[in-house]
């Protein structure tokens, strides 16, 4: 009797309200569809595998695993129980939480930050305006990119938030509020704010005011997922891929762990998405008002001209400030979270893969929608823009800074005042059509490249839109293409001649035909070494996606003993010898150094 009553109540809704079931129905094939077609490109190519879920309204209408977990063992993705490293969204975690406090009345969002730090806790302030947690929340607080002792190792031992943010501080560059410069360091920060501001430890807070709430039980926070050790079993493996193949990459042990060192199953993630998708206006489980969460989606930055903003914190999507997320990146995985409150949709991407397109291709698909662009089609002043463009997330003193220079963008002006962006160091071309004042745009980028904007100021590009997460910068003529392939040229070639005189030297002297001199051995040997060296650790540190800093600082004192060493006998050389050849020796040898330190072989600040 039971059983036919309930199958009563169902006939009865589907024949009162049949446009339900047709649209899930609907909405579920072409959702299928999209993504299928992009995973077909993808799937065990160049992604080993994936999970993609989307949920409307609390109810999940597509969840799918593609290809595996584990190449080696055949482990097939899980869409609910595969453990993935979840990179950056971890960042989104420290936003809550400082959006929880405020709502306390713990943390004032626009007060000055150093009134909830130790005092002289910031050393390398250069600015009097304030930085404020809206500022680390927008990624405006103007620190520079911070690459040195990214992680920990397996068997390091873990320290605490004030000891991992005290040693290696990165310089503020930029004036408060004035560029966007993605910045893991200013996150991590925010989060020793949450600290200091709730008095509990960071972790203890995530878990007590997110993760239990949403019922969180297979994610954890902290480096080395101590604090959840069981979800490791079901974590999938990380891999790199390039023509060699896949790649497996070690675990991520972030030692600025709130930034991007959150583990956890795709399950959980759901949850949490979910939950910030529900209406603003409907209670929810991490804010006691609801006007919290409506605050917290509301536009707090944008670049001039861009297709997107910031909302304290949370990316959002191109043409639709509705659908806000983020993405995250660590050595073998790429996932994005997106939330449409809006809507209460919630679209989650994950991979086991350094692979950006992927997750890019299936938003276009199923989100993007193509703004009204108007042509505009009145004359700029080609000077005004032409040139080279660094990213504002760059180190601008150690060797670091040369990760700024592989992503460096040039932009030129063409016939019929289109422009042409070009990476050299990368292999992109795209050509912008002016749409206004100083936007253009391209119809065949990618959504999140589709607008390239420029913020000029009394006839100067102050910065440069393009992509998420930072701005770029115009580049000095001592910063560009030119100028670091000519300084990169010189190291190399300066470190060959020298390796290939002290060669010549040393089968000389052992058939001794002509014997050096010592002074011109210890020359070619300084000359040697200080290239060796500094070419040595840039192939190491670009294999592990960091710089070590005992390593940099090795490199750093013997580059500067080298150097010392090569002046003082190429100036004896000169000064026995008065011929020509030892002083274009000594020149070449101080080329060198001078290409060295513009690298940043010398520096370690």
């Amino acid at each position: 009797m039971k059983k036919i009553f309930i199958l009563s109540c169902f006939i009865a809704f589907f024949v009162l309200f049949p446009r339900s079931f047709i649209y899930a129905a609907e909405l579920t094939d072409n959702y299928e569809t999209a993504i299928d077609k992009v995973a077909n490109a993808y799937i065990c190519k160049s992604v080993p595998g994936a999970c993609v879920i989307v949920s409307e309204h609390g109810e999940i209408v597509f969840s799918k695993g593609y290809g595996y977990a584990d190449l080696e063992k055949n482990i097939p993705m899980d869409p609910k129980s595969t453990v993935f490293e979840w990179g950056s969204i971890s960042k989104t975690f420290i936003w809550v939480s400082a959006m929880q406090l405020s709502e306390e009345g713990k943390i004032d969002l626009n007060a000055d930050i150093r009134n909830y730090l130790p005092k002289g806790f910031l050393k390398n302030l250069h600015y009097d305006t304030p930085i404020t947690m809206l500022h680390l929340m927008n990624h405006t607080a103007g620190f520079e990119e911070q690459f040195i002792n990214l992680r920990y190792f397996e068997r390091d031992k873990e320290f605490t938030s004030a000891e991992v943010l005290s040693s290696y501080q990165p310089e503020q560059v930029f004036s408060p509020g004035k560029v966007s410069a993605y910045s893991n360091w200013g996150a991590a920060l925010a989060a020793f704010i949450v600290e200091r501001a709730s008095g509990q430890n960071y972790k203890e807070y995530v878990n007590e005011h997110i993760l239990k709430p949403l019922d969180m039980n297979n994610t954890s926070i902290g480096p080395f997922q101590n604090d959840n050790p069981t979800i490791l079993a079901r974590k999938a493996v990380g891999y790199s891929f390039s023509e060699k193949g896949f790649r497996k990459e070690p675990n991520m042990y972030l030692r600025m762990y709130p930034a991007g060192g959150m583990n956890g199953s795709a399950g959980d993630l759901l949850n949490y998405a979910q939950e910030l998708a529900k209406n603003n206006d409907k209670d929810n489980l991490l804010f006691n008002n609801p006007h919290t969460k409506k605050e917290m989606f509301t536009e707090t930055y944008r670049f001039y001209g861009a297709n997107s903003g910031l909302s304290h914190g949370f990316w959002q999507y191109a043409n639709n400030p509705e659908l806000l997320g983020h993405e995250g990146g660590t050595y073998g995985f790429k996932t994005q979270i997106w939330v449409e409150p809006k809507n209460e949709r919630a679209i989650l991407i994950l991979t086991n893969v350094m692979e950006t397109k992927f997750c890019s291709e299936i938003m276009e698909k199923i989100a993007y929608t193509e703004a009204d662009e108007k042509n505009d089609k009145r004359k700029f002043r080609s000077q005004d823009v032409s040139g080279d463009y660094l990213p504002a997330r760059s180190a601008l003193k150690n060797v670091g800074k040369i990760q700024g220079k592989m992503q460096m963008i040039s932009i030129r002006v063409t016939d019929g005042n289109r422009l042409s962006l070009t990476m050299p160091f990368e292999d992109k071309k795209q050509y912008y059509e002016q749409i206004d004042s100083n936007i253009f745009f391209c119809k065949d980028a990618s959504p999140e490249e589709k607008i390239l904007a420029f913020n000029i100021t009394d006839g100067k590009v102050h910065s440069m839109s393009f992509r998420l997460a930072h701005d770029y910068i115009p580049a000095t003529n001592t910063q560009g293409k030119i100028a670091f392939l000519f300084s990169l040229g010189t190291y190399i070639s300066t470190t060959l001649l020298f390796l290939t005189l002290l060669i010549i030297c040393i089968i000389s002297t052992l058939q001794r035909r002509k014997r050096c001199t010592r002074h011109h051995m210890y020359l070619y040997i300084c000359g040697t070494m200080l290239g060796i060296s500094g070419i040595t650790g840039m192939v190491h540190w670009f294999s592990i996606y960091e710089i070590l800093a005992y390593e940099l600082m090795i490199i750093v004192i013997a580059g500067w003993c080298f150097s010392i060493i090569g002046i003082l006998c190429g100036g004896y050389i000169c000064t026995k010898e008065k011929s020509l050849k030892s002083c274009r020796l000594l020149l070449v040898f101080i080329a060198q150094l001078f290409s060295a330190y513009y690298l940043g072989f010398l520096t370690i600040a």
